[in-house]
């Protein structure tokens, strides 16, 4: 059980943490502010530095809460891409917002899967599994896509 003292800390911890995630989402104003919707993000391209504890940063300049200066690892690119994806992905209705959130989320799945299968995971059984996440999460996302073909704005 945390003490007061604890707790604190933790809260302040996630807060920095939230709030350099938003900051690596970029800070520039979004088609959001104007009530429009925002295309999806690409995955690819969205990488983290591979020594942010080395550089003191994070992302674009922007400084690594203390205590979060976290390994790197085959899953870090899809990670912090996913989390961007996510913390972008808003609409002019909470439905759609959802919707585009759960989008940048299967692609966070399906980028973390294809990370395993190209990595040198061996056990068969992880490798099936992660093939079958990106079997259900394309098909989820197609679904969700869908939606929103019929649910404009």
């Amino acid at each position: 059980m945390f003490n007061v003292t604890e707790r604190s800390v933790r809260r302040t911890a996630i807060a920095l943490s939230s709030l350099s995630l938003l900051g690596a989402a970029g800070c520039a104003a979004t088609a959001s502010d104007s009530g429009m919707a925002m295309p999806d993000p690409p995955m690819a391209g969205m990488s983290m530095p591979r020594s942010a504890s080395s550089s003191g940063m994070m992302g674009q300049g922007h400084a690594m809460p203390p205590g979060m200066n976290m390994p790197r690892t085959v899953f870090s690119e899809a990670e912090m891409g996913m989390h961007r994806a996510m913390m972008m992905a808003t609409d002019v209705n909470t439905q759609r917002t959802w919707a585009r959130k759960m989008i940048a989320h299967y692609r966070g799945a399906i980028a973390m899967s294809q990370a395993l299968l190209g990595s040198d995971a061996t056990d068969a059984e992880a490798r099936r599994m992660a093939q079958a996440v990106i079997d259900a999460q394309t098909r989820e996302i197609a679904e969700l896509e869908s939606w929103l073909e019929r649910h404009p704005g």
